[in-house]
């Protein structure tokens, strides 16, 4: 029975600033939930971001709907389920609670099959050539085996044969955060068939068919199983990026790996910058042997720094991550650097 919740909104400093096609952060705004029940705690990570450049929403209207909705009905014991950013957070808190009570890891309730997950890295824009070919060889070097760039118009090839002749091992890609019309899209994935890259992720807003040797996935495009059927149909992809968040919260997104994967379609899993917390729950479900590319999970140290996240930080061991093994997410905020990073906090309690 949950019994408390509080939210807090924390922020950590970035060791640089990461730039996409639709926006530039510096520092890692996030909101995690953690509740309160007979027989213990849960936490869980809100993949909202301070604006709406990424999601529909922000951090401000989640944690409205989590104070106002979501919270007060599970403090009530009123039954509600919805495929949203807020509820995914608040979803994840309550399984970790559920979890830690019997023991039990999130990896194992999810029916992982390894100890490990491959480790990628994204780049964001750099527009200094030397510079980028710096950070491109040093991610290689400290054994990445899957790097993806960011890209824009005006932006792409360059940079891609760049990085592919520095870093010739590596599985490379692009995404393109849907930044291109679907007749620039078309344009642009002919242009990079030359590079054998890993993916060409989002190149257009919407899913359309595009003729490539590339694959071509999807992830802004994809908040619900019915996208992935949908753009299965429309033959608009090879693979998907599987955001927990986006879609609503570790259970749909399970079923939409399994959805993905019974139509063909490659499956990785897809980052968001997350702390500790967020970072957790992802390489849990990372796990499952559904998973058929290397996504976006890196080590904690390549945002954050060496002891900058909020819990024990993933660290990278011959190009992977190691999936927690103890009970729920395996791991908790430190409470001092909780505390450093928290610039707002909620408590919400039943009321009579």
């Amino acid at each position: 029975m949950l019994v408390a919740a509080d939210l807090y909104h924390v922020r950590l400093p970035l060791v640089a600033s990461f730039r996409t096609a639709r926006s530039t952060t510096a520092v890692k705004d996030a909101l995690l939930v953690r509740i309160e029940t007979s027989e213990g705690f849960g936490w869980g990570e809100c993949i909202a971001q301070i604006d709406r450049s990424y999601l529909p929403v922000n951090i401000d209207d989640c944690r409205s709907a989590l104070r106002d909705r979501l919270i007060p009905s599970a403090l009530n014991d009123v039954p509600i389920e919805e495929p949203t950013v807020a509820f995914a957070a608040l979803e994840c808190a309550v399984l970790d609670a559920e979890l830690r009570a019997r023991g039990e890891s999130l990896a194992s309730y999810l029916g992982a099959t390894s100890e490990f997950v491959t480790a990628g890295v994204a780049v964001g824009r750099i527009d200094h050539v030397e510079e980028f070919t710096r950070a491109i060889e040093a991610y290689a070097a400290a054994g990445y085996t899957r790097i993806k760039c960011k890209i824009q118009p005006g932006r792409d090839l360059g940079p891609l044969r760049a990085a592919r002749r520095v870093a010739p091992e590596v599985e490379l890609a692009a995404d393109a955060n849907g930044s291109y019309s679907p007749t620039a899209a078309q344009k642009l994935v002919e242009r990079l068939d030359e590079l054998d890259l890993q993916c060409v992720e989002q190149p257009c807003g919407t899913p359309v068919p595009l003729r490539a040797r590339n694959r071509i996935c999807l992830d802004e495009s994809i908040a619900s199983t019915d996208d992935i059927v949908a753009a299965h149909a429309a033959h608009a992809c090879d693979a998907v990026s599987i955001k927990p968040g986006r879609l609503g919260g570790l259970t749909n997104a399970r079923i939409a790996v399994s959805a993905a994967s019974h139509s063909g379609l490659d499956v990785l899993p897809g980052g968001m910058l997350e702390t500790g917390v967020g970072r957790a729950a992802l390489v849990a479900l990372a796990s499952l042997p559904a998973f058929t590319m290397t996504g976006d999970i890196s080590a904690s140290e390549r945002y954050f720094g060496p002891d900058g996240d909020l819990t024990e930080p993933f660290v990278l061991e011959d190009g992977r991550i190691r999936v927690p093994t103890g009970p729920g997410l395996g791991v908790e905020p430190i409470p001092e650097r909780l505390a450093a990073c928290t610039v707002a906090h909620e408590r919400i309690t039943k009321k009579d």
